[in-house]
């Protein structure tokens, strides 16, 4: 293998270099913030204690004495943050050039990698046939490979200190990482301030942030999909409120620990809070549906128990009562007509089935009635018409109908919703961490797309630190 050949296979393993140097600082500023907070209070606690020799108090010699203890742990406490906020800042300096400078190695080998693999082949023909060269043909063959060797010597030497430069880079940032968590670990281990159980588990899910991150683009994909067939097959319902749940309580997870945006808990919450809605509101819509069977049967019970006459009208009521069961009968009669195909009365008021989905149209009907509930009410209201009429009638169509439209609602901010979800985990890591990267793109588009995309995580960002010192004990961490 020539060298030009090994240059060309080393550098095609040359790979972006991942990391996020703005979010390393922001939270090195954090640390460093709290350090500054730390030594302040140390400062105006040694005033009052100066202040406070001066005084005979009870409280203030109590203060006098508790401050001997305090002091010392307020010291090792800003010299851990002082530590954990400068070795964060100096590796994401390392990191923040690490990647320009790969980034410069990978632009280099895609502007020569083809034209010294193109140059490499001719090289290679050209040496094959000089050896089956009449020997007057020789020179003018030795002329060929000098000028060919002349042409892609440099591309050939850029290429090699692309890759040395390459190489450094990641060196560069390897031993930034290690002395990194070597300053931090020595500090905490030299303060003797032991973590708790929380600060334990924030540890955990850093360490394990990746695969969890996937698990929740896994559970909020399951979640999503669910939610929307439960529009139209109710009895994933229960289902998709579980995965979407359990994705609220991984993504909260990692935003309580700083490894995650709240944005995603809000996008998270408001998913699950839309099945919850929907729910309601097809409950809401199923008691309408036995409401217009009641009074509807009542109305017609009303009407038929009507006869001429001052005794018989005395009697109408009795007769209405008799005349109840049968009238209620019909009137369920009238309203299963009225349902969509599929769907059925059961026990004689219950919605039950769904309906049978043979066109877009189908599709539509169920989605625009906020689900199969919503379908059936709006099928009912246009069609079943037996005992209607009345305010008390009116009253319920109208609720039914806006409880159906509060849910068409409900189901578009849930669609709505989700698209954002997808699109913020698009964007920040990809979808499973198997997308692409915007920034990848070539061209003018990859640059547009990646500007936006830089606009976006720097405004999901913002989110990552809005209860990073959050603890559940109520204390900083």
């Amino acid at each position: 293998m020539t060298g030009r050949a090994e240059a060309l296979q080393a550098a095609s393993s040359m790979m972006p270099l991942e990391g996020d140097p703005d979010g390393i600082r922001r939270h090195a500023s954090r640390y460093t913030r709290v350090a500054e907070d730390v030594g302040t209070a140390v400062a105006e606690l040694r005033r009052t204690i100066a202040d406070a020799e001066a005084h005979e108090s009870e409280a203030m010699t109590e203060l006098v004495g508790q401050a001997d203890e305090v002091l010392p742990r307020l010291a090792q406490i800003q010299d851990r943050y002082e530590t954990a906020g400068s070795a964060l800042a100096t590796f994401a300096e390392v990191l923040d050039w690490a990647q320009s400078d790969v980034s410069s190695a990978i632009e280099v080998r895609e502007s020569t990698s083809g034209t010294i693999a193109t140059y490499d082949a001719q090289i290679s023909e050209t040496q094959h046939s000089m050896q089956w060269a009449p020997a007057d043909q020789i020179e003018e063959y030795r002329d060929e490979l000098v000028r060919l060797e002349n042409a892609v010597e440099p591309m050939t030497t850029s290429l090699l200190q692309a890759q040395s430069s390459y190489d450094q880079a990641l060196t560069a940032v390897h031993e930034a990482g290690d002395a990194a968590e070597r300053r931090i670990t020595e500090a905490v281990d030299a303060d003797g301030l032991s973590d708790s159980a929380w600060d334990s588990f924030k540890s955990w899910v850093t360490d394990n942030m990746g695969w969890i991150k996937v698990l929740k683009d896994a559970l909020s994909i399951i979640a999503t999909a669910l939610g929307v067939l439960s529009i139209f097959f109710p009895l994933l319902l229960p289902f998709a409120a579980a995965f979407a749940l359990a994705t609220l309580v991984t993504s909260s997870t990692l935003a309580a620990t700083g490894n995650g945006s709240w944005l995603d808990v809000g996008l998270d919450f408001v998913a699950l809070a839309t099945l919850g809605v929907g729910s309601v509101l097809g409950s809401g819509v199923k008691i309408g549906v036995r409401a217009l069977k009641a009074t509807r049967a009542s109305r017609l019970a009303w009407r038929t128990a009507k006869q001429p006459g001052i005794l018989k009208a005395l009697s109408r009521p009795a007769r209405a009562v008799r005349q109840f069961g049968s009238a209620s009968a019909r009137v369920g009669d009238d309203l299963a007509r009225a349902l969509p195909e599929g769907m059925v009365l059961r026990n004689g008021a219950e919605l039950a089935g769904r309906p049978v989905y043979r066109s877009l149209e189908d599709v539509w009907k169920v989605f625009r009635g906020g689900g199969t509930d919503g379908a059936a009410f709006a099928s009912i209201a246009k069609h079943a018409r037996l005992g209607s009429g009345g305010m008390i009638d009116d009253a319920i169509l109208y609720g039914g109908q806006s409880m159906r439209d509060m849910a068409f609602t409900n189901n578009i901010i849930g669609v709505a919703d989700a698209a954002v979800s997808w699109h913020d985990d698009f964007i920040n890591g990809g979808i499973l961490g198997i997308t692409p990267d915007m920034r990848e793109v070539p061209g003018q588009v990859g640059r547009a797309l990646g500007q936006y995309s830089d606009w976006w995580s720097e405004v999901d960002g913002g989110t990552f630190d809005v209860v990073g010192n959050w603890d559940p004990a109520g204390r900083s961490s």
